[in-house]
C-alpha cells in the first residue's frame, strides 16, 4: 500500500510536467504530495523569518527503483530539471536515522522524503514544485517507517536486552524520584509491521510474548541507578490489576510510599487509583471515583495531596482538569489558554509548580505566567513528550520515538535542563549519569 502511493505521488510530478500553465512564473495551487529526491543544497536561514530553503532535485529512489524492476513493475520516470524547494522553519519535524536531527545531517546527494504542510504546495512553470514541509527526512528513514517490505532483515532493530531500560518495544511514561537515580517507567511490546514479523520487545516479568491476535498489555518497572549503571528493571504490582490492560505510575513520593495509578481495566475503561505502600507491598488500589471514568495521569500539583491535574476525554476530545477539593463543582477544565481544540494529555507537575503537558504531539511548559513550546537545543522542533523533571528542576526524563511502522519505537531519554522551556540533546537513559 505504502509503495502504491509512493508511486502514485511520482507519477502525479510527472503529470505536471505536461501542464500548459496559463503564467510560468506565477506560483499555481497543486494537491499536496509528498515530495522525493535528492538534496542538492541548503540556503542559510533568512535574517528575518530564520527559514531554510533545502532544494531537491525530484526522483525515484534509487532502493524503490530497484525493487519495483525486480517485480517487474514499470517505474515512473521524472524529467531532468524536475526541483522542488522546500521551505525549513522551526515547526518543521527533521529526521535523520529515525531520529529528530538538524539539517548539518544531511549532505549533498541524500535522497530525501518531504512531507507538505497541507495546503502549501504550488508550481512555477513546469520545473519549479513549492513546499512548506511538516516532515523532512532521508529516504531511509521514510522507508523503514512507511515502507516496511523495503526493510532489509538487518536493519530490523534488535529485541533487546531485558536488562536495560529502553528495548525494541515502547518504554515510556518516566516517573524519576528525587535527583533521578531512581525511574519508574511502563513498558509493552510493540506489535509486528507485516505477516510473519514477530513482536518487538523483550520478555519482562508480567510481559509474556503476545500471541497472533493479542493486545499487548502495559505494566510499571521500577530500577535504580548505582556505581555501574541501571539496575535490572523489576515489575511493580499492584494488588486486584492482575488482569488490566494497562496499569502505568504517573506520580511518585520522594519516599516512594504514595503513588498515583492510570489504570486500563479489562473492559478498557480508564480511571485514576492512588496507592500507599507499607514495607516492600503495595496496598489495595484506591480508585479515585471523584475523579469521574475516562480518565488519565493523575499528578498531585506541587505541594499538594489533595489536588489533582489530569487528563479527560469526557469532552469528546482530551483536556487537562482539576480536581480541588476545596472548590464547590471540582473537578473543572483548566483555562482556555492551556485546553484548545488540539488534544492536551500526560500533564506533569515541576518542582517549581510547573506544569508539563502534550499538546498535539508538542511538549509545552506553564511556567508561572508563561506558557511555552519545550524546545531542544539544536532541534528544529522537539519531538520529546512526557515530560518529567527531577526534583531538583536540574535533569528532564522523556519519551522519544523512533519513527517505524504501526505505531513509534518509544524510548525514554535524559536532558538536560538549559532553561524554562529549553532542553539539552537527549541522551539514552541507559548511558545516562546523573
Amino acid at each position: 500500500m505504502y509503495r502504491t502511493r509512493l508511486v502514485a505521488v511520482l507519477a502525479a510530478l510527472t503529470v505536471v510536467l505536461g501542464c500548459d500553465l496559463l503564467d510560468p512564473n506565477r506560483p499555481t495551487s497543486y494537491p499536496d504530495t509528498n515530495v522525493f529526491g535528492n538534496l542538492l543544497e541548503v540556503s542559510e536561514p533568512a535574517s528575518d523569518t530564520g527559514v531554510v530553503t533545502v532544494t531537491v532535485r525530484v526522483g525515484v529512489p534509487r532502493l524503490l527503483a530497484d525493487s519495483e524492476e525486480q517485480e517487474g513493475k514499470p517505474t515512473p520516470t521524472v524529467e531532468d530539471g524536475l526541483v522542488a524547494e522546500i521551505s525549513v522553519n522551526a515547526d518543521t519535524l527533521v529526521l535523520f536515522d529515525g531520529e529528530a536531527a538538524t539539517l548539518d545531517a544531511f549532505a549533498p546527494g541524500r535522497e530525501v522524503a518531504v512531507l507538505p504542510v497541507p495546503g502549501t504546495t504550488r508550481m512555477v512553470g513546469s520545473d519549479r514544485v513549492l513546499v512548506d514541509a511538516s516532515h523532512l527526512m532521508d529516504f531511509d528513514t521514510y522507508r523503514r517507517w512507511q515502507l516496511p517490505r523495503l526493510v532489509k532483515p538487518e536493519e530490523l532493530a534488535p529485541q533487546g536486552d531485558p536488562a536495560n531500560v529502553d528495548t525494541a518495544g515502547v518504554e515510556r511514561s518516566p516517573v524519576p524520584v528525587g535527583d533521578g537515580r531512581v525511574l519508574y517507567f511502563t513498558a509493552r511490546w510493540r506489535a509486528p509491521a507485516q505477516p510473519g514479523e514477530g513482536w518487538h520487545g523483550v520478555e519482562r516479568d508480567g510481559l509474556p510474548v503476545p500471541g497472533p491476535d493479542s493486545v499487548p498489555v502495559e505494566r510499571t518497572y521500577r530500577t535504580q541507578i548505582g556505581d555501574d549503571g541501571w539496575s535490572t528493571p523489576t515489575l511493580v504490582t499492584f494488588p486486584g490489576l492482575e488482569s488490566a490492560m494497562s496499569q502505568r505510575v504517573t506520580w511518585m513520593a520522594p519516599d516512594e510510599r504514595l503513588c498515583l495509578l492510570s489504570v486500563r481495566d479489562a473492559d478498557g475503561e480508564s480511571w485514576i487509583g492512588r496507592v500507599e505502600r507499607s514495607g516492600d507491598t503495595w496496598g489495595p488500589v484506591e480508585r479515585l471515583a471523584m475523579l469521574g471514568d475516562n480518565v488519565t495521569d493523575g499528578v498531585f500539583l506541587a505541594g499538594s495531596r489533595t489536588k489533582i491535574v489530569f487528563a479527560t476525554a469526557r469532552g469528546g476530545q482530551s483536556d487537562l482538569w482539576l480536581h480541588d477539593p476545596k472548590v464547590e463543582g471540582s473537578p473543572l477544565p483548566l483555562e482556555p489558554r492551556l485546553n484548545t481544540a488540539a488534544e492536551e494529555v500526560a500533564p506533569r507537575t515541576g518542582p517549581e509548580g510547573e506544569l508539563y503537558f502534550t499538546r498535539d504531539g508538542r511538549q509545552m511548559v506553564l511556567t508561572g505566567s508563561n506558557l511555552l513550546r519545550v524546545e531542544v537545543d539544536g532541534q528544529h522542533r522537539a519531538v520529546v513528550s512526557e515530560a518529567n523533571p527531577t526534583a531538583d528542576g536540574r535533569w528532564m526524563f522523556v519519551a522519544v520515538p523512533r519513527f517505524r511502522p504501526v505505531e513509534p519505537d518509544l524510548d525514554i531519554r535524559v536532558a538536560k535542563v538549559l532553561a524554562d522551556g529549553r532542553l539539552g540533546v537527549p541522551v539514552a537513559v541507559d548511558d545516562w549519569r546523573p
